[in-house]
């Protein structure tokens, strides 16, 4: 029998037991600094995702990369010994959705569940320009992540109470802590 030749382990392979620990822990569990280091690493992937290094991002931030690839690693990989974000990742994510006429908050994992609460809030904001802008958002549904289905409000009533309940809407954020 031919020996197997043995394999180098990447950095990226060593962190990658850490990430999986912390993300398993609840939000509600962390500590405020380690929520703010979540937090924190998510922008960070998100400007290397625009074409920043690790590095000039945590930088930016304020944050060691050796952070960032604790809190984010699972969304990050070692291509041509630069570190580059993942087009997609199953990282936990708390946005801001409106739900049967109220404000909630939940947990997504991924950047899919994301991306179509981002654009929904980008809809929100061009109700201006008439009802068919929430139109595709009726039958979506988002599924959190304790698996319970959420469903996007779509009547403009609805959302015009909320939003004129909220305190500051030029400072409004999906993400956020609360």
């Amino acid at each position: 029998m031919a020996k197997k030749p043995k394999q180098k382990k990447l950095f990226a392979r060593k962190i990658s037991k850490k990430t999986h620990r912390v993300l398993k822990i609840d939000f509600d569990k962390l500590t405020p600094k380690q929520n703010a280091n979540y937090e924190d690493s998510l922008v960070v992937l998100n400007k290397i995702k625009y074409g920043l290094s690790l590095t000039v991002a945590s930088k930016q931030v304020g944050i060691s990369p050796q952070t960032v690839k604790r809190y984010v690693g699972s969304a990050l990989k070692l291509q041509n010994h630069k570190w580059i974000a993942k087009s997609l990742d199953r990282l936990l994510r708390e946005v801001r959705i409106y739900e049967k006429g109220k404000q909630v908050w939940i947990t997504v994992r991924g950047i899919k569940q994301a991306k179509i609460i981002g654009q929904y809030h980008s809809a929100i904001g061009r109700l201006s320009q008439g009802q068919s802008v929430l139109k595709p958002f009726t039958k979506i549904k988002i599924k959190d992540a304790s698996g319970k289905i959420h469903h996007l409000e779509t009547d403009i009533t609805k959302i015009l109470a909320i939003l004129e309940q909220q305190e500051d809407a030029e400072f409004y954020s999906i993400y956020g802590r609360k």
